[in-house]
């Protein structure tokens, strides 16, 4: 009987908690529905739609596929995938997104066409099961069931949901998973089955091993403060046998995650993307700590991910706790500061984040500590000491103070009115705690759970408004229009190319596409990109051509229509908005938006070297000459047998220093600086900047003190106008998390020989040399002629292989212009031979005189080992599940 009123009881706060959810999501996210947006960030930036919404789309076509082929008797798992970027491996770019996240299994049952309408509901449902997580825990430690409510949506209705779970769904994920964790915990040490923290920590294993690691460490300090609440004596003794159990079931529910974690890895330790260069570990800007206060139950940001923008209430419940002198409040007083320690030092973003850089993106650990405060403090709102009375009355007095003088300090910086309405929150709960405690009603009366509910769902009402709505942040215009996605994706230029493609294998580039991955739904092979795990010789190698193309060292955008670029990489076809010719190339289509170009030039999938150049030669060139010793001789590592060693090129550019070491100081925004060129209109002209460095103090350090409030803004890089035509600089600064150590540019310019620099960001640019490059175009061609000249034929790929014929006369190197990897092997005439990495991140293969059948294979590196050490797991804890339940007496 007791069994059954208990599980109704469950259900009805369960219940309670879905209505509320409901209502709050409604209030909340109200300006998206009445401003006819989706939750796809990518309005202003693409995160959201390339790699997110893409991702899933993708992944959903690829389940059923995949089911398809199995339920036609084609066991085929495809596992490399030439739309991503220049090509990748599928797990170990995508897991980051889309694979391993068991709820993405449920985009199988959702068509291309509406997966927006899935991954709106994705996120709310992600939202709905991290809230439902936290009342599992809430309700296993014996907490008041309103009061867990409460706590649950503290916990899901935060600054960490609205910002980085918005921007991307699976930072919610951790939210699901750490409540659960800690559930599992306290499960070990009631002695009850482990089986919840094993299962969890493979989930968590197989979604992000990003967020693992965060998982992990704040798994670990819970247990560290929870063992010391369950065990006063022999405390030795039982640690180190509950670090065995605890380390067994850890390492076993890793081990179930294996097939897809063990790849995962192995793609990030070979990713080309890290962190920028360390400088503050022990203080943030001034600026930070202002917001982070005044943001704590308001409706901003205050930088470095640290999102806190909690429910007013939670306000009230830390101010309680900290006016508290009860030894039971003492470890959430303790864990409370401890988590603010962490939010204020850099230096604990920098551990958290696994030492790459600095951000806070731990902070829904704090999240989980707030909610948990709003769950054990709530019931005692109506008993409030005295003392509490006056302390919460002085703490909301100097919330607003802080708010008000920051404003007339720094009004451009501070200004938010949003933040006076969560003040005049704060005390709207106050008054209605006291109001009851006066009335001496507690948590237990209807009416006071009603007047609490009904101030929650206003309070994140307006919290949606002041933070998504046009009257304040209107975070939700960062939001692509409800049925814009696929449209952005799958544009008319993609239909363009994919009806010039056919059946061939050839990359295809729209210059016109602002977004990186418009090739992985319609299948185009392009040489853009913009994923989190790119392969780092793939990065190096496209850095090294010093396209201003290249934005971050994981996202690049085309090859700056150099032609010789293109032609290597087998671009064939080429899209340019209608107001832009390409010289040297045949149109064939053109539309009112844009044209549509042949490469006569494009080499297929497998041209010939009979020469090489040594990768440190290569180094000491810059992107022009690189470009030409490219279209003249393979470039590797160490020599080959066979191959002509070309120990110098003959002159293939004519460079002319512009301006040689120097530095430009900018105090205001906007200063320019001008070159008048006379140039060779029968010649291609690149200007070649070396070595720029860029410092946000300018030379007589003027600005200093605003850096020290502001903290080191992001450059936002230099404007080159030439003539009619527009080109800008990406420069990221040491400062940066996305810095990877970039200082040289090329850019292609017309021939009107005009060309205004302008520095939108004030600081300090210097230089070694800025100089003019000329190359004949003549001289290009006829090189590509030669690599054309002896090529592969019968191309093909499908399935993870890679097939071609070729015949050579002599000794020659076949390039193959597929991204280099440790998955690839290759077979000549049916042996196997060694691949060189040829070209910095291209695949190269030595062929004797003769005919010769190539054929390549992939298979994703660690998947089969994976495969067994996730086998030899799961059978492990099937028979670990057999023998607890013959201990219990079940079997």
């Amino acid at each position: 009987m007791t069994s059954q009123k208990n599980t109704k009881n469950t259900r009805k706060y369960y219940l309670l908690y879905l209505m509320l959810f409901v209502f709050m999501c409604f209030t909340a996210f109200y300006p998206f529905i009445a401003e006819g947006k989706s939750f796809i960030w990518g309005a202003g930036v693409e995160d959201g739609l390339s790699q997110h919404f893409e991702s899933l789309a993708y992944w959903g076509h690829y389940l059923r596929e995949l089911v398809g082929n199995i339920a036609s008797g084609h066991l085929s798992l495809p596992m490399w995938n030439m739309s991503l970027g220049y090509g990748g491996d599928i797990l170990s770019t995508l897991n980051y997104y889309a694979i391993g996240d068991p709820l993405n299994l449920l985009y199988i049952f959702v068509p291309v066409k509406h997966t927006e309408i899935m991954y709106n509901f994705m996120i709310l449902l992600r939202m709905f099961l991290a809230g439902a997580a936290f009342m599992a825990y809430g309700r296993k430690m014996n907490k008041n069931n309103f009061a867990v409510v409460l706590g649950a949506l503290v916990y899901v209705f935060c600054g960490f949901t609205f910002r980085s779970g918005l921007r991307h769904p699976f930072f919610i994920n951790p939210m699901i998973y750490f409540p659960l964790l800690c559930l599992g915990v306290e499960k070990i040490f009631k002695k009850e089955r482990p089986y919840l923290f094993i299962v969890i920590t493979a989930v968590a294993s197989m979604s992000n091993f990003y967020f693992l690691y965060m998982l992990t460490i704040f798994t670990v300090i819970y247990a560290l403060i929870r063992f010391y609440q369950y065990y006063t004596k022999e405390r030795l003794k039982n640690f180190f046998v509950l670090l065995r159990n605890f380390a067994g079931y850890y390492i076993l529910g890793v081990a179930l995650s294996a097939v897809i974690l063990l790849p995962a890895v192995d793609g990030f330790l070979g990713n080309g993307r890290g962190g920028g260069q360390i400088h503050n570990l022990i203080a943030y800007p001034f600026k930070y700590y202002i917001l982070f206060l005044e943001n704590f139950v308001g409706y901003g940001n205050s930088g470095q991910s640290t999102n806190v923008g909690f429910i007013p209430i939670a306000g009230i419940v830390v101010l309680f706790l900290m006016y508290s002198r009860r030894m039971k409040h003492k470890k959430y007083k303790m864990a409370f500061v401890g988590c603010i320690v962490f939010l204020a030092l850099p230096v604990f973003g920098y551990i958290f984040n696994g030492f790459s850089y600095v951000t806070n993106r731990w902070s829904f650990a704090f999240t989980f500590i707030i909610a948990l405060l709003v769950a054990e403090m709530y019931p005692r709102l109506f008993h409030m000491s005295k003392r509490q009375i006056i302390g919460i009355l002085v703490g909301i007095s100097i919330y607003n103070l802080i708010i008000k003088v920051a404003e007339l300090s720094k009004p451009e910086v501070f200004k938010n009115d949003g933040a006076y309405i969560a003040g005049i929150f704060l005390f709207l709960f106050y008054l209605v705690f006291l109001f009851f405690q006066w009335k001496g009603m507690d948590d237990k009366h209807m009416v006071t759970r009603i007047a609490v509910a009904v101030l929650v769902v206003a309070s994140i009402g307006v919290h949606g408004f002041y933070r998504f709505g046009d009257g304040g942040r209107y975070y939700a215009g960062e939001f692509l229009n409800s049925g814009e996605a696929l449209k952005a994706i799958q544009s008319e230029e993609n239909k363009r190319l994919k009806k010039q493609t056919g059946e061939q294998l050839v990359r295809v580039h729209d210059e016109g596409q602002r977004f990186h991955n418009y090739g992985l739904l319609d299948g185009l092979y392009t040489v853009s990109a913009y994923y989190s795990i790119i392969p780092k010789e793939t990065m190096e190698a496209v850095k090294s051509y010093e396209t201003l193309g290249m934005q971050y060292a994981d996202k690049y955008h085309g090859l700056d229509l150099r032609q010789g670029l293109l032609s290597l990489a087998s671009v064939k076809y080429i899209t340019v908005p209608k107001d832009q010719k390409l010289e040297g190339y045949r149109l064939l289509d053109e539309t009112e938006e844009s044209r549509v170009y042949e490469n006569p030039y494009a080499l297929p999938f497998g041209y010939t070297y009979d020469a090489w150049i040594s990768q440190k030669k290569y180094d000491t060139m810059n992107g022009a000459e690189r470009e030409q010793a490219m279209l003249k001789c393979a470039v590797l590592e160490d020599e080959v047998k066979g191959l002509k060693k070309q120990s110098s090129l003959a002159a293939q550019t004519e460079d002319k220093i512009l301006s040689g070491k120097h530095s430009t100081s900018v105090n205001k925004a906007g200063k320019s600086k001008e070159y008048r060129l006379k140039l060779d209109p029968e010649k291609d002209h690149y200007i070649y900047i070396k070595n720029l460095h860029y410092s946000p103090l300018t030379k007589n350090k003027s600005n200093i003190g605003e850096i020290a409030l502001k903290g080191k803004k992001g450059n936002r890089g230099i404007d080159v106008t030439d003539g009619s035509e527009e080109h800008h600089i990406y420069i990221q600064d040491k400062m940066s998390s996305y810095y990877f150590g970039r200082h040289d540019y090329l850019m292609k310019i017309s021939d009107s020989g005009k060309l205004k620099f302008q520095f939108p960001s004030t600081g300090t640019y210097k230089v070694d040399e800025v100089s003019l490059i000329s190359v004949k175009p003549q001289d290009m061609k006829k090189e590509m002629k030669n690599r054309k000249r002896n090529s592969l034929k019968n191309i093909s790929y499908k399935n993870n292989v890679f097939t071609g014929e070729i015949t050579t006369k002599k000794t020659k190197l076949l390039c193959i212009p597929i991204p280099y990897s440790k998955g690839w092997s290759a077979e000549v005439d049916g042996e196997k031979q060694q691949i060189i990495k040829t070209n910095g991140m291209y695949m190269g293969l030595i062929l004797k005189p003769g005919e010769h059948e190539i054929t390549l294979r992939y298979r994703t590196p660690w998947l089969v080992p994976g495969a067994a050490v996730s086998s030899m797991a799961g059978f492990i804890f099937i028979i670990y599940i057999a023998i607890m339940r013959k201990k219990r007496g079940v079997v």
